[in-house]
């Protein structure tokens, strides 16, 4: 009887210890915000920029933003003498940091290479999350 209930107990601890169903295993999403999106879409476009992934920068706007805002996006390079139009430079930034202003306001703070930061602010559709304006620095005071 001894074996039997060591058996027993045993099959019960190996039960508990074996992993959940993938569908109880799988943690929760994270619910998404303006930030995430922002910074979603600003670290992929940077890597496209500097060639590590296997999508072109024009592809990557060309997917996550409207095409109204894309089609801006080109006018605003080339008034801009070929800077990148989401950076807002001509320089591509080696860390930045996103920060929500407001519920539909984001900013991106880029820090160059060569030192110094500069602030991008994106305009996020609340409901949609959708990219839909990209903003030159604002103005300094002083």
């Amino acid at each position: 009887m001894k074996r039997r209930l060591g058996i027993s107990v045993l099959t019960v601890l190996l039960s508990l210890a074996a992993p959940l169903p993938a569908a109880q295993a799988a943690p929760l999403a994270a619910p998404r915000t303006a930030g995430g999106e922002v910074n979603a879409f600003f670290e992929e476009y940077r890597l496209a920029v500097l060639g590590e992934i296997d999508e072109y920068p024009k592809e990557i706007r060309a997917k996550t933003l409207p095409p109204p805002l894309d089609k801006g996006l080109d006018r605003w390079s080339a008034a801009h003498h070929g800077a990148d139009p989401v950076f807002r430079a001509k320089n591509i930034p080696r860390t930045w940091s996103v920060r929500a202003i407001t519920g539909t306001t984001v900013s991106v703070t880029e820090t160059w290479y060569e030192g110094g930061t500069q602030e991008v602010r994106f305009t996020v559709r609340p409901h949609t999350l959708t990219i839909t304006a990209i903003n030159d620095p604002p103005p300094t005071v002083g």
